[in-house]
């Protein structure tokens, strides 16, 4: 694939304690283009102290089947927070659910006394800034035959992967635009 605009973009996703405004997120998952090929990484995130632990959801946290026990040996959210800032760093920051991520974004990066100031831009918005009608129709297919995995990692490839279909297509048909007749 010689076509690298992905490149400029890092899909973000994080599983939260619940879905209240006091909730934090408790698993942190991005896939990042390079040369328009998806890299996925993801970390549990050990609650800070400063967080309210009475915010986790039991109902909430069956559908990522994680629980406060198995986030005890995760590394800090301080540690997150500074892992994840060079992944997102002068890239747009993509989401399916914009305006939950960037809350949580902002929780994760204030326990390391940071801040995100660029907007969290949809999913969906970004698709149609980059994609053809077709490519749109691709990323539909592709991600409406996929499960919605319930964790951060699998959550943003799933995402890439309709990107990375939708591209795939387009560059396939540029090339067949391009190539001569055979006479």
């Amino acid at each position: 694939m010689t076509n690298h605009f992905l490149d400029n973009y890092v899909i973000l996703d994080f599983e939260a304690s619940s879905l209240w405004i006091e909730s934090w997120p408790i698993e942190a998952g991005i896939t990042r283009f390079e040369q328009s090929k998806p890299n996925t990484w993801s970390s549990l995130i050990k609650p800070a102290a400063s967080l309210n632990h009475q915010d986790f959801n039991m109902f909430y946290s069956a559908t990522h089947r994680l629980s406060v026990k198995d986030l005890q040996d995760a590394p800090e959210a301080t540690q997150v927070a500074l892992t994840l800032i060079p992944h997102i760093a002068g890239r747009t920051v993509v989401s399916d659910q914009p305006d939950y991520i960037q809350h949580w974004l902002a929780k994760l990066l204030q326990t390391a006394h940071l801040v995100h100031t660029q907007p969290v831009t949809s999913f969906d918005e970004a698709s149609i800034e980059n994609f053809s009608d077709d490519g749109l129709r691709i990323i539909k297919e592709t991600l409406s035959g996929q499960a919605e995995p319930g964790r951060a990692g699998p959550d943003s490839a799933r995402l890439a992967s309709g990107w990375e279909a939708a591209l795939r297509e387009e560059n396939k048909r540029s090339t067949l635009e391009d190539t001569p007749p055979n006479p």
